[in-house]
């Protein structure tokens, strides 16, 4: 893994508010189909297709930037290994919108606040990245927010196995972003990768991470001037 860093403690802020012009200028409409855009050869294919033809659950995920000391790390969670839905796999703090939710900020926030005890208030939102595109049926808006260093994380023991950071270092070097082979049913596929240490983290997560790493571009050559 790449361990040079191109932030200082006095960029940090900087490469915060060019992360926030950079979310205000995206287009907030785009939608990322990931499974199609990197297989696109299997678009038609019945075993997959079977999987996006049911109504999409809207869901959100809190994707958490974090100061500490020289760097901007990225927060996210270890899912329990007793979940019913891809447990002990790497996610955002984030599920599925509630009937009391006032849009996906508010879902986003509301998990988080569950899943790692961040309070909403400790959240500055800095915008959000277009709906995501999953496998499974879900059709997710990451929310990016930059949390107060001071706030108390703690993991919901019935949601999250772990809580760890990712410096942002990492997710914008692109080449830290991969794809991998898998299969189902006797059909090759190919889903998005970003591995760090000991954590392997893949599917939609690494896809939102990747879409993040391409906003970050700019940012990057901003503060690197």
């Amino acid at each position: 893994m790449n361990s040079s860093s191109i932030f200082t403690p006095d960029s940090a802020d900087g490469i915060t508010a060019r992360i926030e012009e950079n979310l205000r200028s995206a287009s907030p409409g785009r939608v990322r189909e990931l499974f199609r855009e990197i297989n696109p050869h299997l678009v038609g294919e019945k075993k997959f297709e079977s999987r996006w033809s049911n109504k999409r659950k809207e869901a959100s995920v809190l994707v958490p930037l974090i100061r500490r000391e020289d760097q901007l790390n990225v927060v996210m969670t270890v899912r329990s290994p007793d979940m019913p839905s891809h447990p002990g796999q790497i996610s955002f703090p984030g599920g599925k919108a509630q009937p009391e939710d006032d849009g996906p900020i508010a879902t986003a926030l509301r998990e988080a606040h569950e899943e790692v005890n961040i309070e909403p208030e400790a959240v500055q939102v800095l915008g959000s990245l277009g709906v995501h595109m999953g496998g499974l049926g879900f059709a997710v808006t990451p929310i990016v927010g930059l949390v107060d260093s001071a706030a108390a994380m703690k993991p919901c023991p019935r949601e999250v196995d772990e809580i760890f950071e990712v410096p942002l270092d990492f997710i914008a070097n692109l080449e830290n972003h991969i794809t991998e082979d898998r299969h189902l049913d006797g059909v090759m596929y190919k889903m998005y990768a970003a591995p760090y240490g000991r954590y392997h983290i893949w599917g939609l997560t690494a896809g939102i991470l990747r879409s993040f790493a391409e906003l970050v571009q700019d940012a990057k050559t901003e503060i690197a001037r």
